[in-house]
């Protein structure tokens, strides 16, 4: 049971960081009104207009959500805990990616966000993982 809230209280922090986000990015650089996100057209020419600080700010948020799902699965889990953090960090990995290709984002931006979110999520598991149970 332990393992199983692990890796809800993991998804749940990446999930709230993920959210904090695209707010932040929302409140400096809106989507436009009339944006429809079904042409796509419409969405890459609004993607031309936004500035790289936009993407890098969504880039920190799915990199620190990463981190932190791998970190709090596997200081939480009980026993397993490389494991834990693992699938936790998977699912954050996999929804990214998902996310990243279903719009056309700029390939700097899917590169540089797929090994950020791959490198601090493998952290967080190592660095979760390594604390000592007394």
């Amino acid at each position: 049971m332990r393992q199983l809230l692990s890796i809800i209280a993991g998804l749940s922090t990446a999930f709230l960081i993920i959210v904090m986000a695209n707010m932040i990015r929302e409140g400096l650089y809106p989507t436009p009104d009339d944006l429809d996100f079904s042409d796509k057209n419409k969405v890459e020419a609004w993607f031309a207009t936004l500035p790289p600080k936009s993407f890098i700010i969504t880039a920190i948020g799915y990199a620190l959500a990463a981190f932190s799902s791998g970190f709090i699965s596997s200081l939480v889990s009980g026993i397993n805990r490389f494991i834990f953090g693992l699938i936790s960090v998977s699912v954050v990995f996999v929804t990214g990616v998902i996310f990243l290709f279903t719009y056309n984002y700029p390939t700097w931006f899917v590169i540089s966000d797929i090994v950020a979110m791959a490198i601090l999520g493998f952290i967080g598991v190592i660095l979760g993982g390594s604390r000592y149970n007394s």
